[in-house]
């Protein structure tokens, strides 16, 4: 009975050694209209209380603008050396802020540059964006912290690209007051 025993404990600690973490996004990258609103999507798994569960999102501004650069030869160079030009560069390089950290089912915390937005956390990781901004164009990272798992993917980024909002074009408007 006692060997019994003393396999359940070994193979309990086993277990609880081997426990993991999985985070994903749904989409990579999404677009976002000016002053619009938009919900970036991050979902995790893991073994641990959900009470003690910390997620955190992260924003990064872009190493070169995917839009703006997109058809330059530095850019596409880049691209074809299977770089990612938008995001690979030192973060002292670039802007990197907390954007909102949520424990559990807690009320959740908005970094210093966000405390004037419209910005939460809904289901378990979902971003959410009211009045996007310009300056909102980057790249944002879903970070869980889940204590006791500590193997596997605890963090994945997703991108944020604003526009403007489009105009209609009357027929009866000269072609000059149309921008996209």
């Amino acid at each position: 009975m006692m060997q019994k025993l003393l396999g359940l404990v070994v193979l309990l600690s086993l277990l609880k050694g081997s426990a993991s973490i999985i985070v994903t996004v749904q989409e990579t990258q999404q677009n976002a209209t000016l002053f619009g609103s938009v919900i970036l999507r991050c979902d995790y798994s893991t073994s641990a209380n959900p009470q003690e569960v910390l997620v955190t999102w992260r924003f990064k501004s872009f190493c070169r603008d995917p839009v703006l650069e997109y058809y330059s030869t530095a850019y596409q160079a880049a691209l074809q050396l299977g770089q990612d030009p938008s995001n690979d560069c030192p973060d002292d390089q670039r802007t990197v802020r907390t954007v909102i950290q949520k424990r559990g089912s807690s009320k959740p915390t908005l970094g210093s540059e966000y405390r004037e937005r419209k910005i939460t956390i809904q289901n378990k990781a979902d971003l959410v964006i009211h009045e996007v901004m310009r300056r909102d164009n980057g790249v944002y990272f879903c970070a869980v912290d889940a204590p006791g798992d500590t193997t596997g993917v605890s963090l994945k980024e997703t991108k944020l690209i604003v526009y403007r909002k489009k105009q209609r074009m009357s027929y009866c408007d000269p072609p000059a007051t149309f921008s996209p």
